[in-house]
């Protein structure tokens, strides 16, 4: 087993809840996406000016009709951009976690129970001990024990991908 794979299990391991809580937060900014308002978007247009000009007092740009014409057009088009980068930030959560999750599923009896102690509980060790019944020594190997599992299965999949 790799000690680079080791050492990634670890992380998402350590990042579970976090990650959970990015997923769910991901979820709710695509139910209620913050959209470009059409007067952010005319402000938008209108102060722009490719040429690095400035713009003598009194002046009406020659991009009001554009501006006025295409508005609503680009707002729309930045609110999309924002769902596709939500979706495609949700979707690689979603695949790094329910893959994490799916290990942890053919862990056994004791294994899962450990892992959903110290990282989905967030549990501390002394309440791990306490909760599993077991001395420190034995929840510490059984750790161990449990993340060189799950690193195997990832390297196990990552070999058979080559």
């Amino acid at each position: 087993m790799a000690i680079e794979t080791r050492a990634y299990v670890i992380s998402l391991l350590e990042s579970y809840h976090k990650r959970m809580n990015q997923i769910a937060l991901l979820h709710y900014e695509l139910e209620h996406p913050a959209n470009v308002s059409s007067d952010e978007m005319i402000e938008t247009m209108s102060l722009s000016r490719s040429d690095g000009a400035s713009r003598s007092k009194g002046h009406v740009s020659n991009k009001t009709l554009y501006i006025a014409l295409n508005y609503h057009e680009k707002a729309e088009s930045l609110n999309l951009n924002t769902v596709d980068e939500i979706s495609s930030q949700l979707v690689e959560l979603e695949q790094i976690q329910a893959r994490l999750d799916h290990c942890i599923s053919l862990l056994d009896k004791r294994q899962k129970k450990l892992v959903q102690a110290l990282y989905t509980d967030r549990l501390s060790m002394k309440e791990t001990e306490k909760m599993l019944g077991r001395s420190a020594k034995t929840v510490r190997k059984l750790r161990d024990d449990t993340v060189d599992t799950l690193a195997k299965m990832y390297d196990f999949v990552k070999d058979k991908r080559r």
